[in-house]
């Protein structure tokens, strides 16, 4: 496909939410909103593969446009099963895929919030990065992909006080109405639920993530944001 063939096809798919560039060719401009990409997909993929460097089969929950999908691929000998919610988010990262010219990834469209995760077989590291605040039970996610994984990258947000919260579940819980000024970047549930910092970490130990190592953590009294490398205990 050349440069030409490939400006067309974004062309079609347009409007991008974060765009890409490839052979210092950058086709598609995203949104204004900067901050959609908070980790750069290389820097995230390091990281990545910095906690967990025996990831072979990768299981990606929240593909977007392929951008976090296409760096995983990249590593030799992974394989990257990558869900998304939409249809023209899932275009997208199929047409990044297909110029990136890699034959080692799976794209499917797919609500996680109602998806078998049995299905799908068994994983070594699930990525869940910007998806687990815009599900209506974040535990009832956690707990699924601890049934297909030894090990889980996660960065998500979670909420800063525990004052004036409910309880659900087990845990404490701010309610959220979806309100992303991307709509391409929204969750599929419109009213969702955060979780607070102690019931964060509760709802990892119940799923099975006995260790919990904290990469990155960010503090405020309201969005606060954490990136963990979690794993579940070696049962020998």
């Amino acid at each position: 496909m050349d440069a030409e063939e490939i400006q067309r096809r974004v062309r079609e798919l347009e409007p991008w939410v974060n765009g890409f560039e490839y052979g210092g060719v950058r086709y598609a401009e995203g949104s204004s909103h900067d901050y959609l990409l908070s980790q750069d997909p290389e820097g995230r993929a390091e990281a990545f593969f910095a906690a967990f460097p025996e990831a072979g089969r990768i299981l990606e929950l929240g593909a977007l446009e392929g951008a976090d999908t296409v760096a995983l691929a990249r590593r030799p000998g992974t394989s990257v099963l990558a869900m998304e919610g939409r249809q023209e988010n899932l275009s997208r990262a199929e047409l990044v895929v297909e110029v990136f010219g890699l034959t080692n990834v799976e794209l499917r469209l797919a609500d996680v919030e109602r998806l078998d995760f049995a299905e799908l077989g068994a994983f070594d590291v699930v990525l869940c990065a910007g998806l687990m605040y815009h599900v209506r039970e974040p535990w009832t996610l956690l707990e699924n992909i601890a049934s297909v994984a030894g090990g889980l990258y996660l960065s998500t947000h979670y909420w800063g006080t525990s004052e004036g919260l409910d309880a659900l579940g087990g845990y404490a819980v701010k309610n959220v109405r979806e309100g992303h000024p991307e709509p391409q970047a929204r969750g599929l549930s419109v009213d969702v639920r955060w979780l607070d910092r102690p019931s964060l970490f509760a709802a990892l130990k119940n799923a099975g993530f006995t260790e919990v190592e904290v990469l990155h953590e960010r503090v405020s009294a309201e969005v606060c944001d954490i990136v963990a490398a979690c794993r579940k205990e070696v049962v020998r």
